[in-house]
């Protein structure tokens, strides 16, 4: 299956999806603008605008699409050293970055940078660091390892870490087509671990680890049995409806 394309619409998808965002229209020059903001902290986490590509790339033509996603000031000039990352856009250019979204670069790698500038927003709010465990849903590629290969010399690995999540959270992992079904239920044992990795696609600045708690049968929640409890997709970590949960923890015995 070939991934979507890093655009507007996709990226504006995700965030509603993973952080409930609706973007915000605030200045009347600039009508195509779409503020992203925390709902808690109140802050943005990115900007998606129109900019003329000679802003970016000198004796370019034409307009394009970016995003400024709010970066740790440690990070950006490795940030800007990748293909399609430029100093930020009207934006504090030691904290921000501008990612072109003209399919240089790939969605996974741009919704990477959104969640680590979602956690930078999200971790400033009062109240903001979460204590109680909490169930995830995040998907696996088989393109670049099977989760029976990953997982049969040992019960741990390393994961790319793109949420705030916390020991003792429980991990349900997805393997997409051809297997179509959660397979692993696994504990998280630690986490912000810095893990630079980049092949084939597959980016990963941070990780976190996960430890196996139990192998599910493949015929068991199948991809079918997911759009009963309204999953029709998973592009990334997110939450599980108490409904679906329920019916996990039957499955695996918990």
């Amino acid at each position: 299956m070939s991934e979507l394309t890093a655009d507007r619409e996709n990226v504006l998808q995700y965030a509603a999806e993973h952080f409930g965002t609706s973007p915000e229209y605030l200045w009347a020059r600039l009508p195509d603008a779409a503020v992203l903001r925390d709902s808690r902290s109140k802050k943005w986490y990115g900007i998606i605008m129109s900019v003329r590509l000679d802003r970016f790339i000198e004796g370019a033509e034409g307009v394009c699409d970016v995003i400024n996603v709010k970066t740790d000031p440690l990070m950006t000039g490795s940030l800007l050293m990748q293909a399609g990352f430029y100093p930020a856009y009207h934006m504090n250019k030691t904290s921000w970055i501008s990612i072109l979204l003209d399919g240089s670069v790939p969605l996974s790698r741009v919704t990477s940078v959104l969640e680590m500038s979602f956690a930078l927003v999200r971790g400033k709010a009062k109240g903001a660091k979460r204590t109680e465990p909490k169930d995830w849903l995040i998907p696996s590629n088989p393109k670049y390892i099977t989760l029976d290969d990953l997982f049969r010399d040992s019960d741990t690995t390393l994961w790319k870490q793109v949420s705030r999540m916390i020991p003792g959270d429980t991990v349900y992992i997805y393997e997409a087509l051809p297997v179509g079904a959660i397979t692993y239920v696994c504990t998280v044992t630690e986490t912000d671990i810095p893990f630079h990795f980049e092949q084939d696609g597959l980016y990963m600045d941070t990780a976190f680890r996960i430890r196996v708690l139990r192998r599910l049968p493949p015929d068991a929640m199948t991809r079918e049995h997911l759009r009963d409890f309204g999953i029709t997709g998973i592009r990334g970590p997110r939450g599980i409806p108490d409904d679906l949960l329920a019916a996990l923890k039957s499955l695996a015995g918990q």
